[in-house]
């Protein structure tokens, strides 16, 4: 049976069975009763004086119209139990606030299932071996209850100045790292364009930084805990691969064996971020950084898109879970379009290459068709997974491939893309999920014009280095 990172709470209240949602034409939810004031409704639903289901991320008046909903979580609480050691390094109500929130809302961002977290609560016990983890956790706390917006960052960026500080500390003071640092790193480094979406910066440095630290916890001599060890190895293996298109070319450098055999050990298990896709993150990862090197040099190497393309072609999904298997399917049709757009490799027949089947050269026309039908395949499968799964919050980078791909003729695709994104926005916060649907319709105003061009196209054409992940 694969392995999976199981995370027990002791919920301090039991969760109460919400009553049958109103329609919007009904003024009362039932019928003789009054209108109940919502305690913890949608801003929007405030704003116009109406019942809010409070359907947690996005609620159904949200989804009706097309908008942000700024809900709060409807999630159990949980009981919060925080050691002394813990308590004397936080010196004020906000930050004991800014922990418990992270524990309960924004950790939630990063994971496929939010009841098997290890960012929540049990990252608590990491926080005595590295103290920057903890003004780390409290930024992005602090941003994501703001929604990241550029006005309401001076606590994060106050607290982000600290990690940053002890951070140097910590690889400065010891011959060799301590293992769990990597946390710290790849917090500060992932958070980097959700504090800045429109710069160019998306902590190449600690990307960088962290496959160094993921070499050292996957030597034997380091005598990493199994656990963390798979823990930070599919962590990366995810950051890496959304990463790939930003990196310049002058800037990549070789990943050391030890990586893809790590890869080769854990491609059964379950991962909390990419849950089955191991295999399939790390040649996505490579792929991203080929396509954005033949962008920027136009260099190509025939015999390695050839690899990518046996690769993500010959991808089974290993699970039963339907969500999963959709996630993985999207990712692959992902690298697919990507390498037969930006790279202009030729494709297989319509049919054949679907069924996973035999495939053979064709032309261009019939490439673009292939091109047509994994895009519109991936908004169909997405579109499966409701916004009330936690499953959607990984869904971002493919959903920007495949909606990039859509004809004027998939006008109701089109729309069902930008729902998507603006529902994403909802639940993970993240600004870069509204700046995907500007990246998309520039795509859509040149294609309308027979203008061919992949998004990755026109982000760097933007100065954008757009995190999706």
């Amino acid at each position: 049976m694969p392995r999976r990172f199981n995370v027990r709470f002791a919920p301090t209240t039991q969760v109460s069975v919400q009553k049958p949602i109103a329609c919007d034409q009904c003024q009362y939810s039932e019928i003789g009763t009054s209108p109940q004031r919502s305690r913890s409704g949608c801003k929007n639903c405030k704003k116009r004086r109406v019942k809010c289901d409070e359907t947690f991320p996005v609620c159904l008046r949200c989804q009706k119209r097309g908008t942000v909903c700024e809900s709060e979580s409807s999630l159990p609480q949980w009981q919060l139990e925080i050691s002394p050691l813990i308590l004397s390094d936080i010196t004020s109500p906000s930050q004991v606030r800014l922990l418990r929130h992270w524990c309960e809302k924004a950790s939630q961002i990063m994971v496929l299932d939010p009841e098997s977290n290890p960012f929540s609560f049990p990252i608590l016990e990491y926080l005595h071996i590295s103290p920057s983890l903890m003004p780390t956790i409290l930024s992005i706390s602090a941003a994501h209850e703001r929604f990241f917006k550029k006005d309401c960052l001076e606590t994060c960026l106050e607290e982000r100045g600290k990690a940053l500080l002890l951070l140097q500390k910590e690889l400065g003071g010891r011959q060799q790292p301590h293992p769990i640092t990597f946390m710290t790193v790849f917090m500060l480094g992932i958070s980097t364009p959700w504090i800045d979406p429109s710069s160019s910066q998306f902590g190449y440095e600690h990307l960088n930084g962290a496959r160094a630290l993921i070499e050292l916890i996957l030597n034997p001599s380091t005598n990493t805990d199994s656990k963390f060890a798979q823990l930070a190895l599919g962590t990366y293996l995810y950051w890496d691969m959304a990463c790939s298109f930003l990196v310049d070319p002058n800037q990549q450098s070789t990943i050391s064996s030890s990586i893809p055999e790590a890869v080769a050990k854990i491609a059964g298990d379950f991962h909390p971020i990419m849950g089955y896709s191991a295999e399939i993150m790390y040649t996505l990862a490579n792929l991203g950084r080929y396509c954005r090197s033949f962008i920027d040099l136009g260099i190509r190497d025939k015999a390695l898109e050839e690899e990518f393309e046996t690769r993500l072609l010959a991808w089974r999904p290993t699970t039963k879970n339907t969500e999963l298997i959709l996630l993985g399917s999207s990712f692959r049709n992902h690298g697919l379009i990507n390498l037969y757009r930006i790279c202009g490799r030729t494709g297989c027949r319509i049919g054949e290459d679907l069924d996973m089947g035999n495939h053979s050269p064709v032309d261009n026309i019939e490439t673009e068709k292939v091109i047509r039908q994994y895009a519109l395949q991936t908004v169909k499968d997405l579109s499966l997974i409701p916004t009330h799964n936690w499953h959607t919050n990984m869904q971002a980078i493919s959903l920007l491939t495949a909606g990039s791909e859509l004809t004027a003729d998939d006008h109701r695709e089109r729309d069902m893309v930008v729902d998507r994104f603006t529902a994403l926005y909802s639940i993970n916060r993240l600004p870069g999920k509204l700046m995907a649907i500007d990246i998309l319709q520039d795509v859509w105003q040149a294609r309308d014009f027979e203008i061919t061009i992949s998004w990755v196209h026109i982000m760097l054409l933007r100065g954008w280095r757009l995190s999706l992940g």
